[in-house]
């Protein structure tokens, strides 16, 4: 029997909170279901799908507290593009966030495989994508960050790191 796969939303979200997409990344890591794939907008009203690499959705079984308000914010306010600061949601990297640029960098080739994978990249080169963040109150300074193809409107969240 094969499990109906679907798009997490904001409205799904607002209905039945996190548990079913945590849930579906405890099958999805027992080798059970397909990587659970999220939609949001973006500012100029095209839909975003994002999935999280492996580490962070073991982040989300493990320690729920340090990632569940960023995938909701993330969810809630979509991407917004390039920030002009004191808004949620998926931002560009700025110039300005070199420390964070570096760590990006570097987990780039740390998961290039998933990376090509899941943003259906083929040949294409890693350096046309472009650096994101999710933006949203963290006491702890950390950002979840990844990478975005706008070819295809996919981003992978790699990691958290510290801002």
């Amino acid at each position: 029997m094969t499990t109906q796969e679907y798009f997490y939303t904001a409205e799904f979200f607002q209905s039945a909170k996190i548990d079913p997409f945590i849930e579906h990344i405890r099958q999805y890591l027992e080798g059970q279901r397909t990587i659970p794939v999220s939609k949001t907008t973006s500012s100029n009203a095209r839909n975003i799908t994002f999935t999280f690499s492996d580490s962070l959705l073991n982040l989300f079984l493990k320690q729920p507290d340090s990632i569940n308000k960023p995938y909701e914010t993330a969810l809630k306010y979509g991407f917004r593009g390039h920030s002009s600061g004191g808004k949620n949601g998926i931002f560009y990297l700025r110039n300005r966030d070199s420390r964070l640029i570096e760590v990006v960098n570097r987990s780039v080739i740390r998961y290039e495989d998933p990376i090509r994978d899941d943003l259906d990249l083929k040949g294409n080169s890693l350096d046309a994508l472009r650096k994101v963040k999710i933006v949203c109150h963290n006491p702890l300074g950390e950002r979840v960050f990844g990478v975005y193809n706008t070819l295809n409107d996919r981003m992978i969240f790699l990691d958290l790191a510290q801002y």
